[in-house]
């Protein structure tokens, strides 16, 4: 089998390529570049997530021209939701080391992607209403945690729907317990604020499906016959401690612990999500100026995989058309 590199690119970047080098130059070519990528044993991918902040845009030109610049650079299939990857995280077992698998996602926009990459005369795009609405939901989430690790105290999730005034403090502070008993024997203040976020990240997609595809996850429940949330949460602390300092969870929740301390804005929980893919990838692009500096706070050898698309060279844009 054929071994190809993987470069993610997020959505700044994405934006920065098509408004800096394939915007601007007629010389440079999406689909030539996207093919010569190819026969370097490079794939250039982007996900559901990507798409689905692309498709936010309130300028419909320039959103029709980022899709179809999008699916002539980048590659056929979209790396895997971030809920298919920590459920397939889960199914292997939760190893320091995962196993390679294909990244190809079966979740939302995948196979209209699919289909829009190999028939250029095929369009897609979600109702417009629908998107907006969801992700007021999701960019919720990323206020709750911001206002909620002010002072370190575990809050309950009243304000996301009806049945969550069934969670009660003495609850979660007992999950809190036993994962952050798992971390450390004595935590400082910063790991038991990662733990808080991450019991939080874990609850939020794992345990109420507020994700992208919720399906996917309420598929793996169904096997296990688990329906309460609050159930679901207690099962992944008894069976799956591990979920929430390393893997997915771990990479989301380091990335939000690393935006509350610095800055805060509403996209926080969008730009954590797409950490989610530096494991996944060998090169990680980015036009953010926050996610490069993650390298100096955190060293490990995933955080090298950051790389800033206005200080490299490693794609070798112009050489690549010369």
């Amino acid at each position: 089998m054929t071994h190809y590199s993987t470069y993610y690119f997020e959505t700044s970047a994405v934006n920065y390529y098509y408004d800096n080098v394939f915007g601007n130059d007629k010389h440079y070519s999406s689909l030539k570049t996207k093919q010569l990528q190819l026969n370097k044993k490079r794939k250039w991918y982007i996900s559901a997530i990507v798409l689905w902040e692309l498709f936010l845009s309130k300028d419909k030109k320039r959103r029709n021209e980022l899709f179809d610049f999008s699916r002539k650079l980048f590659y056929d299939y979209l790396m895997p939701s971030p809920e298919e990857i920590i459920i397939n995280y889960i199914k292997s077992g939760m190893n320091i080391t995962e196993k390679k698998y294909l990244l190809r996602s079966e979740s939302v926009f995948a196979k209209e992607w699919e289909k829009a990459c190999s028939d250029l005369n095929y369009w897609f795009e979600p109702n417009e209403e629908q998107l907006i609405r969801y992700t007021k939901h999701l960019r919720l989430l990323g206020d709750i945690l911001n206002k909620a690790t002010k002072g370190y105290v575990l809050q309950t999730f009243r304000d996301i729907d009806s049945n969550t005034n069934k969670i009660h403090g003495a609850f979660l502070k007992s999950i809190w317990d036993k994962v952050i008993k798992e971390l450390s024997s004595n935590p400082d203040e910063k790991s038991k604020l990662y733990v808080y976020i991450s019991i939080h990240i874990a609850m939020f997609i794992l345990c109420y499906g507020l994700c992208f595809d919720q399906k996917i996850i309420e598929n793996f429940w169904k096997e296990k016959r688990i329906e309460s949330p609050l159930a679901r949460l207690e099962y992944c602390a008894n069976n799956y401690i591990d979920i929430f300092f390393r893997g997915p969870i771990g990479n989301i929740s380091l990335m939000i612990l690393h935006q509350i301390s610095s800055r805060f804005n509403r996209g926080m929980y969008f730009d954590s999500l797409h950490t989610i893919y530096i494991s996944y990838s060998d090169l990680f692009f980015t036009n953010d100026s926050n996610l490069p500096k993650i390298i100096d706070t955190y060293d490990h050898f995933n955080m090298r995989k950051i790389i800033s698309v206005k200080d490299t060279e490693v794609v070798n844009i112009q050489t690549d058309f010369n």
